[in-house]
């Protein structure tokens, strides 16, 4: 009988040993609770990268699985012209993408982030760009074909200007050349600047040899950590708009992720306008306040140029939606009209 329920015990015990060493929450070591993810930007690190590391962090708290990012700025894995495919290809993970560098692979995606002027809140402009492709299927479908899930949308706080000279409003615009791209190099144009192409490490050199006088195409917080403040002591608010700018993930990684954490990030994602919004604006205008500290002059157009900035803005959308119909973009118009009326909806 002792012998009887030794052997019961016995067996017992090596049941609950089988058990427990088959729970999936009992790892061999604790290196196989950490996903690895590799970040790439192609420019400085900036208030821009911000809202999305901080959403994987908080995606780490809240799934309870250890994320650890590896962040590469300034091109270090890819060029602006390459970051979509080189996404999609696993070259990196995650990041932001500018579609205005994909015009023929992403346009309707380069809507939102080609398209100045028209989002004069960063929040309507990023809630407008999530919509626009949760709702339109063609647009979601771009990312689709580039292998790779879009999670939301970060951006570009108020474009504004930086420069040697001082702007106090549109008409000394005229003749001043700005470092600029895509469809801002029209506005720029049609206010009588001339805008220059060069890339991001160009414009420290290119403000110190006059080849520019101003930049345009930065958030503050980069020209803070690109030191151009030492060289362009001038700020103008000039209500250039806000860009949204697309942060998706290669499609490949996502579906290899733990379902408790796609959970997270799907949930999450849906609060990002409200928390990239809070972040970066928050961000930008510390930037801005240490700015003025320092001496840089702050200067604000007067009224009647913010209107005429309206004004060109729907000349722009136009433009816009116009060159894209005359590359065999059919529904572009229709993609225009949902961001625009997006844009209206989340108005602040």
């Amino acid at each position: 009988m002792k012998k009887s329920k030794r052997l019961t015990t016995l067996i017992g015990s090596i049941c609950l040993l089988l058990a427990l060493t088959a729970l999936p929450w009992m790892p061999a070591n604790a290196e196989a609770q950490t996903i690895k993810l590799k970040y790439g930007s192609y420019g400085p690190q900036g208030a821009i990268d911000d809202p999305i590391l901080w959403y994987f962090n908080e995606v780490s708290k809240r799934s309870g699985v250890k994320i650890k990012i590896e962040t590469y700025f300034g091109a270090t894995l890819a060029k602006p012209i390459d970051c979509l495919d080189a996404m999609g290809k696993g070259v990196y993970d995650i990041g932001w993408i500018s579609p205005v560098f994909t015009p023929a692979k992403t346009p309707l995606a380069m809507i939102p982030n080609g398209t100045p002027l028209v989002a004069k809140t960063l929040y309507s402009g990023l809630k407008a760009a999530d919509e626009l492709v949760r709702t339109y299927q063609p647009a979601a479908d771009e990312y689709k074909r580039a292998n790779l899930k879009l999670l939301f949308h970060t951006g570009v706080w108020h474009y504004e200007l930086i420069s040697t000279k001082q702007v106090k409003s549109l008409q000394d615009m005229k003749g001043l050349k700005v470092r600029t791209f895509g469809y801002l190099s029209k506005v720029v144009a049609e206010l009588g600047g001339v805008p220059v192409a060069i890339s991001i490490p160009e414009i420290y050199d290119a403000l110190q040899k006059g080849t520019i006088d101003a930049v345009l195409t930065q958030p503050i917080s980069a020209y803070k950590s690109m030191h151009i403040c030492e060289i362009a002591k001038h700020y103008t608010k000039v209500d250039f708009g806000c860009l949204p700018a697309a942060a998706p993930m290669n499609m490949d990684t996502w579906n290899k992720l733990p379902e408790k954490v796609r959970k997270e990030m799907a949930e999450l994602a849906n609060k990002m306008p409200e928390m990239a919004n809070q972040i970066i604006t928050s961000q930008e205008l510390q930037c801005v306040e240490e700015m003025r500290k320092e001496g840089i002059s702050i200067n604000e157009l007067p009224a009647s140029d913010k209107a005429r900035i309206r004004e060109i803005a729907k000349v722009i959308a136009r433009v816009v939606v116009d060159g894209l119909t005359s590359k065999g973009v059919s529904n572009a118009q229709e993609a225009m009209d949902i961001y625009l009326a997006g844009i209206e909806k989340y108005a602040d």
